[in-house]
């Protein structure tokens, strides 16, 4: 009888063998968790950066119109009928004095994602037009000679408002743009409230008594989301010539009523938008994000409120854009 002798792996081969193979696995999740954490944490910040530059860049573009074909001659200020920022009634013709409430520029406006409150910012120009002019026959009469025609004016507007909506007027009308922050209509379960940047548009003419299309719950447009605070800050030219730049309370501070004389106003020549926004995806399992962090907006600390803090962990990062007023020659 022949005997054949059988081969295998041993007990010690055998544990030796799936140690070897665990490791290897291990190592490779290891390298594949720590990939996907790193393609969320890149999506996260483009999009973020994304959702705020692309806001940011539409903003800047329309508040270079403030000011634009306004009676203010070319300032902006918290005195002048028609100034391209709306600080107080005495901005605005006396029909609506009294009559906006809640839809001026205002510091501290706002609930945000902050311990502090979030600033709203209200704009208004007249958009560029060309006016139209030509000779017809009075109503009536249809055989008149040249002398007795009379002119027929008609406009012609371009562009948008901020909520998208077009500038087709019979008459020259004055657009109003308030950018404040709220709430986002859409919550997602189980985490914090979402804000949002809105502009909301409207439009009024001398002695209406609103601005049509305009109230204070209407949130308007959303042009930025998971916005976590807005914040303005005005660059002045004083009476002394000098500049500096100064938050809403501080300019309203610097203008109070007893300033009568044209020669005394400090005139605002640019504004300075600062936000800290968030991402829309979470990142709970990235150890690396700090809810208690300290952000800085114009060298002011910025901290989450508590619901914030204890909540979902996202990607945050401060955005600030100056944007200076092309139509204040008169501050000069």
């Amino acid at each position: 009888m022949i005997n054949h002798k059988q081969h295998g792996f041993t007990l010690l081969e055998l544990m030796v063998g799936l140690v070897l193979g665990l490791l290897i696995v291990a190592a490779g999740l290891s390298v594949f968790l720590s990939g996907q954490r790193s393609i969320a944490l890149q999506d996260g910040m483009g999009e973020l950066q994304q959702n705020a530059n692309f806001g940011l860049a539409m903003m800047t573009h329309d508040l270079r119109h403030a000011n634009l074909n306004s009676p203010s001659t070319q300032k902006v200020n918290n005195k002048q009928v028609g100034s391209g920022i709306i600080f107080e009634d005495a901005n605005l013709p006396s029909s609506l004095a009294g009559k906006v409430t809640g839809l001026l520029t205002k510091q501290d406006a706002d609930n945000d994602a902050t311990t502090g409150k979030s600033d709203q910012l209200t704009i208004q120009f007249v958009p560029q037009y060309t006016k139209i002019t030509k000779k017809v026959c009075p109503a009536g009469n249809p055989t008149c000679t040249a002398a007795q025609k009379v002119d027929e004016v008609s406009y012609v507007f371009n562009g948008i408002d901020c909520e998208g909506n077009s500038l087709t007027f019979s008459t020259p009308q004055t657009i109003v743009q308030r950018y404040h922050l709220k709430p986002d209509p859409v919550q997602t379960a189980g985490q914090p409230t979402a804000y949002s940047l809105y502009c909301d548009a409207g439009y009024y003419k001398d002695g209406d008594t609103s601005i049509t299309g305009m109230n204070v719950d209407n949130n308007g447009q959303q042009l930025m989301q998971r916005i976590d605070a807005f914040k303005i800050r005005l660059s002045v030219k004083d009476k002394d010539k000098k500049l500096r730049y100064m938050t809403l309370d501080q300019y309203i501070g610097a203008m109070p009523s007893t300033v009568i004389k044209e020669s005394d106003y400090s005139n605002v020549i640019s504004v300075e938008i600062g936000l800290l926004a968030r991402s829309t995806s979470s990142q709970s399992s990235e150890s690396l994000i700090d809810n208690t962090k300290v952000f800085k907006i114009f060298g002011n600390d910025i901290s989450l409120n508590n619901t914030q803090k204890n909540g979902t962990k996202f990607l945050r990062e401060v955005f600030s854009q100056v944007v200076a007023f092309r139509n204040t020659l008169g501050a000069s």
